[in-house]
């Protein structure tokens, strides 16, 4: 397996060997953007795959609390008070 480097432009994204440091500079010459992920996958497409997981993982990271137990237990006491005021 090698390891993959990215870089970005635009909606564009390009994987790249680590090794291959000729078309890393093409790229930035051409205003491609270095990311910072490294992954180490067998072939270019199973790392493209893997980059866009992460990258839709980072999307929905700060909405995964209101699936968890946070949300849980932040809504309980705020029913119950409700629950509570309105049977007084």
């Amino acid at each position: 397996m090698a390891e993959f480097i990215f870089f970005k432009k635009g909606n564009n994204v390009a994987a790249l060997d680590k090794a291959d440091v000729q078309g890393a500079r093409m790229l930035i010459e051409q205003g491609y953007i270095r990311q910072f992920e490294e992954i180490t996958a067998p072939d270019g497409q199973h790392a493209l795959a893997r980059f866009d997981n992460i990258k839709k993982e980072e999307e929905l990271g700060p909405f995964v609390w209101a699936t968890g137990a946070l949300f849980c237990g932040l809504i309980v006491p705020v029913i119950g008070l409700i629950g509570w005021l309105l049977l007084r």
